[in-house]
């Protein structure tokens, strides 16, 4: 079975109002964690609504979908209830075992090591313990969530309205 997913996953509580406002929604997940899927079209729409140009450092440049556009940083920061926002960018292209993950950590819109590459990692350092399973990633329960959401699908009719 396949395992296709892009999500950020914030530590830390956020403002609902705001999370509905940037129409995110939250998985909880533990160890004070919330992931919320994203795709490439999301990232484009809402960095043009909402005027914010750049790009996050990050350790995958080479994977044109990964999203790293400045705007997630901005979401995370308009959205959580920390005064440094703490996030991991996560994404996944397996099928039958084979294929890809990337993460990168940011405190603010800095990523913290580049040396953090995998999900587990990036769950580790944002205070996952993988206790008794195989890794943090299954510590999480991550790998019950396969593919992103239907929901995301109007973002991509959204990107061509907005030429991005």
């Amino acid at each position: 079975m396949g395992h296709s997913i892009n999500a950020i996953i914030l530590k830390g509580d956020y403002e609902n109002e705001k999370v509905e406002k940037y129409e995110l929604k939250g998985v909880k997940l533990d160890f004070d964690l919330t992931m919320f899927f994203i795709d490439g079209f999301f990232t484009a729409c809402w960095q043009k609504k909402l005027d914010k140009e750049g790009l996050l450092d990050s350790n995958c440049n080479e994977v044109a979908w990964y999203p790293r556009e400045l705007v997630i940083y901005e979401l995370m920061k308009e959205i959580s209830r920390n005064e440094e926002v703490e996030f991991a960018l996560i994404f996944t292209d397996y099928f039958g075992g084979v294929g890809e993950q990337y993460a990168n950590v940011y405190q603010g819109k800095r990523n913290v090591d580049f040396e953090i590459n995998t999900i587990s990692k990036a769950l580790k350092y944002l205070g996952v313990e993988k206790g008794n399973h195989a890794d943090e990633f299954d510590s999480i329960g991550l790998s019950k969530y396969r593919v992103n959401p239907d929901y995301l699908g109007k973002y991509r009719d959204l990107a061509d309205e907005l030429g991005v």
